[in-house]
């Protein structure tokens, strides 16, 4: 057997039961154009509901590899209501929706 199956954790939000998964951590863009930050995803449920990709500027946390859980629910919770309110349909099934927590928003 190769590898293992991802561990989901879970957060509820308004009563809401979302599954999400830290996707990686900051690293260099190729070809020298600069870092990219955290990345989180977070489903109703995996592959059977659309994902929401949670992209996190490198000034967020900087270059903390990874955050501390606590850290980054703090920092992620607010990203989902902003998806939420920005069209993201958690029921919808499709490709992934992005969501660029802004450079300003939650800067450490």
């Amino acid at each position: 057997m190769s590898g293992s199956a991802p561990k989901y954790e879970r957060i509820t939000l308004d009563g809401v039961e979302y599954q999400w998964l830290y996707r990686h951590g900051w690293g260099n863009l190729r070809g020298g154009a600069g870092y990219y930050g955290v990345s989180v995803s977070v489903w109703l449920e995996p592959e059977r509901t659309r994902e929401l990709v949670i992209d996190f500027p490198f000034s967020r946390f900087g270059m903390r590899t990874p955050p501390r859980k606590a850290m980054l629910i703090e920092a992620f919770t607010p990203a989902i209501e902003a998806a939420l309110a920005n069209g993201w349909d958690p029921e919808s099934r499709g490709r992934a929706y992005r969501y660029e927590v802004p450079e300003t928003e939650g800067a450490k």
